[in-house]
């Protein structure tokens, strides 16, 4: 590995320590254990792709028991941050859903962040955002549990 890999590397694990301060202090900001804050990301981003997210799926995701879960989704549903519905596809299923509730007290915290951000990438040419962005996807696989089964 060379210098500037290595740099990449530690500069990987440096965004990983400020992404964790930030959830910490959103997390005590709103009374919210981190796991909570997982949970609602996985929630979020699977309605974003279009995903129904259930309570076994967030378990697997979460790498929870089914008890753990269930106190998790408790605890959420009490908060007024997440609801449990019936699917729409399988009304068999119960699913997970994000109140707008919730949302609200993210886009409040999380959006000038992504302005910034925004701001950095709008310095850049659309190669260079399409590389980074390739980039990620692979390092986030990369680092994922899967790939450390």
């Amino acid at each position: 590995m060379d210098a500037v890999e290595r740099e990449v590397v530690l500069l990987l694990r440096e965004v990983s320590v400020v992404s964790n301060r930030t959830a910490a202090v959103f997390g005590e900001t709103h009374d919210l254990h981190r796991t909570d804050l997982d949970a609602l990301a996985v929630v979020v981003g699977a309605a974003m792709g279009g995903v129904e997210m259930t309570p076994g799926r967030l378990a697997t995701e979460l790498r929870l028991s089914s008890a753990a879960t269930t106190a998790l989704v408790d605890r959420l549903e009490r908060a007024g941050h997440l609801v449990r519905e019936r699917s729409t596809t399988d009304r068999r299923q119960v699913v997970l859903r994000v109140q707008d509730r919730a949302r609200e007290l993210a886009r409040e915290f999380f959006t000038p962040m992504a302005d910034d951000v925004g701001a950095v990438l709008a310095d850049m040419s659309p190669d260079d955002v399409a590389v980074v962005a390739r980039f990620l996807r692979r390092a986030v696989a990369a680092l994922g549990p899967a790939a450390q089964d």
